[in-house]
């Protein structure tokens, strides 16, 4: 536990916190063996504090847990209020919408439009796969079963 601070004055009040929480205290095995190694030293009274009960380490993290449900639950239930009070389900619809609506108007002003967005996406494809053979060609090039096989049987020996 810790004690309470005197409060000081506002321009002091950081300087007094940081030497508050910059304070620390040995744990009393270290101080007993640090004593053990002075031979006029007094011994030190270690105090064992009893842990608590199994059911209540329990029941506390199974509360905590609880607590931190109720508050996710609650806080996403009034960010939906907020979200459709503002309408913003029709703007998810029309921004679904765009792509589709900026894709047929290209196709209108521009008739070839169709047959590049075609040899585009068979690029893409083309790349998805190359980028599929370049990932397997790196995993397949540093892997060496026989150096770890040599490692293992010479650790062994």
């Amino acid at each position: 536990m810790s004690t309470p601070l005197p409060t000081p004055p506002p321009d002091e009040l950081l300087d007094a916190a940081l030497r508050h929480e910059l304070r620390w205290e040995a744990p009393p095995e270290l101080t007993n063996r640090l004593l053990q190694l002075v031979p006029s030293a007094s011994p030190y009274v270690v105090t064992t504090s009893v842990p608590l009960p199994r059911w209540r380490f329990y029941l506390a993290i199974a509360l905590i847990a609880l607590a931190v449900l109720v508050s996710i639950i609650g806080t996403t239930y009034l960010y939906q209020i907020v979200w459709f009070q503002l309408g913003a389900g029709s703007l998810i619809a029309q921004l679904e919408a765009l792509p589709a609506r900026l894709l047929q108007s290209l196709y209108e002003t521009l008739p070839f439009a169709r047959e590049l967005v075609s040899i585009a996406t068979l690029i893409r494809d083309q790349l998805h796969w190359l980028l599929l053979a370049l990932v397997l060609w790196i995993l397949l090039d540093t892997w060496q079963p026989e150096r770890r096989l040599a490692g293992n049987e010479q650790s062994s020996s």
